[in-house]
């Protein structure tokens, strides 16, 4: 992976949230990490800084680890790791090593302390700013009702990009 100026990123990001279902991959050195496919997100500017923000339910192991770590990478696979991205999007990293399931890959960088993917087309490194938990009274009932029937609420992470990484293989 090849470090890159975030000013180079041609890519429609709205349009890789939605359909190459990242996966952020969550932790440093000493929490360790975990992976999951996150559909739910966004990019934009937040105090001076280019960020992107993410939702993850309080009951996914991620939870756990980003809270302990500050930590997330968003690793944009090819269409050709559907099943590893499926596999990531149903399976708990309590229950089991995701990576070794898959085939996939995870890289740690001292420099980051932190994660990612390699086989990933592109990667994007963050470090959280701030977290914001979403409470069930301000969420329209139809949206509710779609899609917190458990009550599984979501926390939204916003995370400065620390930097961009292209696989150039």
């Amino acid at each position: 992976m090849i470090r890159k100026n975030l000013n180079e990123l041609n890519v429609n990001v709205f349009n890789d949230i939605a359909n190459k279902k990242p996966i952020l991959v969550s932790g440093n050195y000493e929490t360790g990490y975990n992976g999951m496919t996150v559909s739910w997100g966004g990019f934009g500017v937040l105090w001076n800084t280019n960020v992107f923000y993410v939702f993850v339910r309080k009951s996914r192991y991620s939870h756990e680890i980003i809270d302990k770590s500050d930590r997330i990478t968003l690793s944009f696979l090819s269409d050709k790791y559907n099943d590893a991205k499926k596999i990531f999007g149903s399976l708990s990293g309590r229950d089991i090593d995701k990576f070794n399931k898959t085939g996939l890959h995870h890289t740690y960088e001292v420099d980051y302390d932190g994660y990612y993917i390699p086989e990933a087309d592109y990667v994007l490194r963050g470090k959280v700013l701030a977290s914001f938990d979403l409470h069930k009274k301000d969420i329209p009932n139809d949206i509710k009702d779609k899609f917190y029937k458990d009550d599984d609420i979501h926390t939204m992470y916003v995370c400065k990009i620390i930097d961009y990484l292209v696989n150039e293989d």
